[in-house]
């Protein structure tokens, strides 16, 4: 379970490092590589000093809300749907400036650097094409599935992440229409805001989300699909998180802790735990 302090402890391997304080609704799922770093993260608030390293470069999609960065005193913003790459020899903060989701990457790269590619740093470019689904499936693969164990595959792998991200940049231009935007803005966020207040009833599901948000469940699954996860998975996280919360600051029978955090029973809670740790 990675949300609130957990998840910004992953936020802070990754080498994006919190400031100020921590939103317990936040959630980051994380992958570094020995020369590449992949992740995807929500919140509804949050501010960051990113690590100052020089070979290497960042990026970040953002597919809701907005960030405003900082690079050596320039403020620049994001909007939704737009990828924007970043130096990282460059001092560099960000914050988020609404209820952002956003996918993240880090790379040392080969051709990509600053200063001898053609590649724009620092501006925020909208996105269109195939290469920018490619980046993000990838990125969603790698956070589900161990990657490659030897030097060789993680070095391939490297690669192939490098080229795709290049293919998605060379794809980038001011007057094509985006086709990552949400099928109705701030969607995702907005069903997180939901959950944040349902979760605790037992007879909340993604039919009642779909429901209150007033979209199909076919909308609800593509929005939480490109962002990696589903609205089942994330009503069940939140849950877990509660239940384990609970455990810590009183004393409950299994059952109480249960039903205080929206399960339907004991059992139901158990089962839940049993899928997260097979996932992990």
């Amino acid at each position: 379970m990675t949300m609130g302090v957990a998840a910004a402890e992953r936020c802070n391997d990754f080498g994006w490092h919190p400031r100020g304080e921590i939103d317990s609704t936040l959630v980051a799922e994380t992958l570094e590589q020995p020369r590449f770093g992949v992740g995807h993260a929500w919140s509804r608030s949050a501010g960051y000093a990113l690590t100052t390293a020089p070979e290497r470069i960042y990026l970040v999609l953002t597919m809701e809300g907005g960030f405003e960065f900082t690079v050596d005193g320039q403020v620049i913003p994001t909007q939704p749907g737009s990828l924007i790459l970043l130096n990282g020899e460059a001092p560099t903060t960000a914050r988020t400036v609404a209820q952002t989701s956003r996918y993240v990457w880090y790379l040392e790269p080969t051709f990509l650097t600053p200063g001898k590619g053609r590649f724009q740093y620092g501006e925020p470019l909208p996105t269109s094409g195939a290469s920018i689904q490619m980046l993000m499936g990838m990125t969603n693969s790698l956070l589900q599935s161990p990657p490659p164990s030897t030097e060789a595959g993680q070095r391939h792998l490297s690669l192939a992440f490098e080229n795709i991200l290049a293919a998605a940049l060379d794809e980038t231009a001011p007057r094509r229409p985006r086709d990552i935007g949400q099928r109705r803005d701030g969607l995702f966020m907005a069903a997180h805001s939901v959950i944040e207040t349902r979760f605790r009833d037992p007879a909340f599901t993604v039919s009642r989300l779909a429901q209150e948000l007033a979209v199909s469940e076919r909308t609800l699954r593509d929005t939480f699909h490109r962002m990696g996860t589903t609205a089942r998975r994330e009503i069940e996280r939140r849950r877990l998180t509660e239940a384990t919360q609970l455990e810590g600051t009183e004393p409950l029978t299994a059952t109480e802790r249960a039903l205080r955090s929206g399960f339907s029973s004991a059992q139901q809670l158990a089962r839940a735990l049993t899928r997260v740790h097979r996932i992990q």
